[in-house]
């Protein structure tokens, strides 16, 4: 049931995410099927502030009565992916370019390596991170099979 709600909210909000300038990123629902609590992840260039979070919400929930009126009454929470969210597909690997990443990196063996580095190239076969923590800046050059998990580093 809630694979097929997600399904429905993805496309009852991505209309409207488009209008407000806006991607989801992700959708999750928990609790009772017959009022669920809908969690909607959203983001933009730049970050999103709680503005754009309320302006989706309230959007969102207006559709969602409007055009769903037989179904489950959902409540929605709509927020920010978060600084130190994780980084999943190609297009979270372009939205960070130029910030320093955290890459936990599968080596030969079942052994993992982290990879701290600025984000300088996303390409087809994979990211390229800059270690310029050091006088010496050191490239990595991580293929896209070999990440396990990645994610922006907080800098202060």
């Amino acid at each position: 049931m809630t694979e097929n709600l997600s399904q429905i909210i993805r496309q009852v909000g991505d209309p409207i995410a488009r209008a407000l300038g806006v991607e989801i990123l992700e959708v999750q629902c928990t609790g009772r099927p017959t009022n669920p609590l809908v969690r909607v992840i959203v983001d933009k260039d730049g970050g999103v502030g709680i503005d754009d979070c309320e302006q989706f919400h309230q959007s969102l929930r207006r559709t969602w009565e409007i055009t769903q009126p037989s179904g489950p009454v959902c409540r929605f929470e709509v927020s920010s992916p978060g600084l130190d969210r994780p980084l999943k597909d190609p297009k979270d690997f372009q939205r960070a370019q130029g910030q320093r990443l955290r890459v936990v990196v599968q080596q030969d063996l079942g052994k993992q390596a982290v990879v701290i580095g600025r984000l300088t190239v996303v390409s087809d076969a994979g990211v390229q991170l800059v270690d310029d923590r050091k006088a010496s800046h050191v490239e990595h050059h991580v293929l896209w099979g070999e990440i396990v998990k990645a994610k922006i580093e907080v800098e202060f």
